[in-house]
């Protein structure tokens, strides 16, 4: 094409002016031809408002924009119209889309719309020649990609196609994607069955597979304690049988507060024997957090143990600790029990972050765990003597599937020690010394995994599931280069619906985003825009999740929160709902979903929930803080809140270790920030969104200007500079740095204290580690004892 054509747009596959466009821009898509039938009908249209062809594009245009942004983020698009100035179109522009094209039309002619010389950035941009007959489109944002650009085409190509048809009609009556396309996005990219459920409770495919194996191997923990299938399903009878004589059962809750071992999965199966929900509740987590649950929950009863068994504060419940209370239960019947209710009721209520500074209960029923269960069988099948990990915390959605999957099927679950799951390099002992088939990672956990795992001893590895983050193509690479015989497979779900898909990485795939594949086979999956709409293929949108039998009833004694995120399902069948997730999602055109973030605030840290919102809820109580921010950064992501002064005195040093005490009484670990940073403000961007990136470059800032870089003083303290700068990989290292404030994270840690043992001789406490100096971690060292450091000398 010549003349009137942008020159960074002239061909298809030109690579763009990186000063006009950015670095981050694809390639172009075009030049897509426009039918001299439509240039015409379009031309008549614009004609008969008195309006001019450039002018009916450029309301097109504004339209697509509109539907296509969020409310948080507007889309900004460039038009130009051959050699003509470039104008800027945001979705946020006024338009009534209650009336008409040609009266939209001629209200602009009448009106006069002024072309912008704004040369702020655009995502995306739109060429047409200047004879109207074809026309190239240009993603320009650093995420963007061909199949968007294509996606603008098709769909400016479509709407021009509608509103010249029946220019009377209202603008919002116009779709995005013609009949056939609505119906491949809404149904063939969703090949929904509803599921068959068989049993009652999460027991029953257990108990049908103890008439099968009865002295098969079903647990094993790293203490040589086994215990076969017949011996698990009696004693977790037993236990069942005690608990409902007590009046356990549908309708009542059962909490569990016990550390990982075969007794917590003992009395994880007893609850569900009863047909009660059973409420995990993490030893770990700050008596606050923990009290909380069960004042909400409100269980009949708790299963504790004696590491536990004080954590457990007095209430309505009756508490039972396994061991020391075995001679109330021990000698109860050991045949199954009989199961009233229905498998809709309750399995379990797992808490997680809420946005009101309170964790909130997902309410979760059996059938929708059996038919996630079924799913993964099909797709991942046990086989007898295969094996499993117990690791994951139950309070986590994914460990369903370890507790429960392997056991269906004749398979072996392997009981991890206690804090044994923090350390990637005990997991990968594990998974050689226990011939491990199958595991599921969170992505943060497997890169220093595959640093540790030798391919040869964990020659049995057939699957490794990884989901609750978003996983690199570095990752991926590296998995695959790692452990060549084991298959990868990027799965994606909220806690309020469990595993909604999975996709199986093949070798070689490349791309800059993993997908998370397609919806599993009793769920639906629809990308839709803010009225509810399907998103054309290709173009993000927020990922909503359906399925007659998939999703969580709701959230526990929380009927407004409910209602926000579970909504009718316009696409089911009558009655049908869906779970709004936040979750920015895209469709390709092979049909595979890709996340592309967030639409809200919501983090993941080693892929628990994190909102914001709940920190800035407890950090904001404090009398001295007016405003607050909790942001993530890095990779692994840490969390950093900032917090401005409520009056004039602003944010002293003791106010700042009170607010870091208040938080590690309230919050779990995981949501504790790493740092707390006082600041005069919180700034906003011009959105009124809080502007992260001001607030990191303040912190970098104050950062900068408080260090001081402090040589080491002896061969211990030398030695210990070089470890942090290889594990960490950082160069400026100062003896009165923290591991934690040059960037060090847990994974990180149990690979510094094995540095530590190797060259020095001695591990240092884990908390010295993660609190102290460098020159601090030293001096516990040279307590301990005589060391040798690297350089050969002896030091006291």
């Amino acid at each position: 094409m010549t003349g009137g054509w942008p020159v960074s747009l002239a061909t298809a596959g030109t690579v763009p002016d990186a000063g006009e466009d950015g670095p981050g821009s694809a390639l172009p898509v075009g030049p897509v031809p426009i039918t001299a039938a439509l240039t015409d009908r379009l031309r008549a249209v614009a004609t008969a408002t008195g309006a001019d062809e450039p002018l009916a594009l450029r309301l097109c245009v504004t339209v697509l924009a509109r539907r296509l942004s969020r409310r948080d983020t507007p889309v900004r698009v460039r038009l130009r119209w051959g050699d003509r100035k470039a104008v800027i179109v945001r979705g946020c522009d006024p338009l009534d889309e209650t009336v008409s094209f040609d009266t939209a039309l001629r209200q602009a002619a009448e009106q006069g719309v002024p072309d912008s010389s704004d040369e702020s950035r655009v995502d995306t941009t739109i060429a047409v020649s200047e004879a109207g007959d074809a026309l190239v489109v240009q993603a320009t944002t650093d995420s963007a990609d061909t199949a968007v650009a294509l996606c603008w085409a098709r769909s400016l190509l479509h709407l021009l196609r509608c509103v010249t048809d029946d220019p009377a009609a209202p603008l919002a009556a116009h779709a995005l994607v013609d009949a056939a396309e609505r119906d491949r996005i809404l149904y063939r990219l969703n090949l929904y069955r509803r599921p068959r459920i068989l049993h009652r409770t999460l027991a029953g495919p257990f108990e049908e597979q103890v008439q099968r194996t009865p002295d098969g191997d079903a647990l094993v923990d790293e203490n040589g304690r086994t215990l076969s299938y017949r011996q698990l399903n009696e004693r977790a009878n037993r236990l069942a049988h005690f608990l409902r004589a007590d009046g356990a059962g549908a309708g009542t809750r059962v909490g569990i507060c016990m550390t990982r071992g075969v007794d917590q999965v003992v009395a994880i199966y007893a609850a569900v024997k009863t047909g009660a929900a059973y409420v995990p509740i993490d030893a770990e987590l700050p008596d606050a957090r923990l009290a909380y649950m069960l004042d909400d929950s409100a269980p009949r009863h708790v299963l504790t143990d004696a590491a536990c068994r004080e954590r457990v504060p007095a209430g309505a419940w009756r508490v039972l600790d396994l061991d020391a209370d075995r001679a109330s239960w021990g000698r109860c019947p050991a045949m199954d029990l009989q199961v009233g209710g229905s498998a809709a009721d309750l399995v379990h209520i797992l808490y997680t972050s809420g946005t009101t500074g309170l964790p909130k209960g997902v309410a979760y029923p059996s059938d929708a765990a059996l038919a996630n269960i079924e799913w993964m069988q099909r797709e991942y099948p046990f086989r007898a003597g295969d094996s499993a990990v117990f690791k994951t915390s139950p309070g986590f959605d994914v460990s369903i599937w370890e507790l429960f999957w392997p056991l269906y099927h004749g398979g072996r679950l392997v009981v991890c020690r206690p804090g044994g799951h923090r350390d990637p390099a005990h997991l990968a002992r594990v998974v050689e010394r226990y011939a491990v088939t199958t595991i599921f990672f969170v992505p943060t956990v497997v890169t220093p995994f595959l640093e540790a795992v030798s391919a040869e001893r964990a020659g049995a590895l057939r699957w490794a599931l990884c989901g609750g983050e978003s996983m690199s193509p570095r990752l991926r690479d590296r998995f695959h280069a790692t452990l060549p015989a084991t298959t990868l497979v990027n799965a994606f779900g909220p806690t309020e619906a469990g595993p909604v898909t999975d996709n199986v990485i093949p070798h070689g795939m490349g791309g800059s985003v993993v997908p998370v594949g397609r919806p599993a086979a009793n769920f639906r999956i629809h990308v839709l825009d803010e009225n509810l709409d399907p998103v054309p293929v290709g173009m993000p949108g927020e990922a909503y999740i359906g399925g007659e039998i998939a999703l969580a009833h709701g959230y526990w004694r929380a009927a407004a929160r409910t209602a926000e995120r579970f909504v009718a399902d316009p696409y089911g069948p009558p009655g049908a709902r869906m779970y709004r997730t936040g979750d920015l999602c895209r469709y390709r055109d092979d049909g595979l979903l890709e996340h592309l973030g967030r639409i809200d605030r919501q983090i993941k840290v080693r892929g628990l929930r994190v909102e914001p919102g709940e920190i800035e809820a407890v950090l904001a109580a404090h009398p001295a803080v007016g405003d607050c921010a909790v942001v993530g950064h890095d990779d692994p992501v840490r969390l950093l809140a900032f917090v401005a002064p409520a009056g004039a005195a602003g944010i002293t040093e003791e106010d700042l270790q009170s607010l870091a005490a208040r938080a590690a009484a309230v919050l779990p670990e995981h949501m504790r920030p790493e740092q707390i940073v006082p600041v005069d403000r919180i700034p906003a961007t011009m959105n009124g969104k809080v502007d992260r990136d001001a607030l990191l470059g303040a912190w970098r800032e104050q950062v900068d200007r408080a260090r001081e870089i402090v040589a080491p003083a002896d061969g211990v303290e030398a030695a210990l500079v070089d470890i942090y700068r290889m594990v960490l990989q950082t160069e400026s290292v100062s003896v009165l740095d923290t591991f934690v404030q040059l960037g060090g994270h847990s994974l990180l840690a149990f690979r510094l204290l094995d540095e530590c043992g190797q060259r020095l001789g001695h591990e240092p406490a884990v908390t010295d580690l993660l609190f102290g100096t460098l020159r601090q971690v030293a001096a516990s060292i040279r307590a301990a004892g005589q060391v040798s450091d690297v350089y050969g000398r002896q030091d006291p």
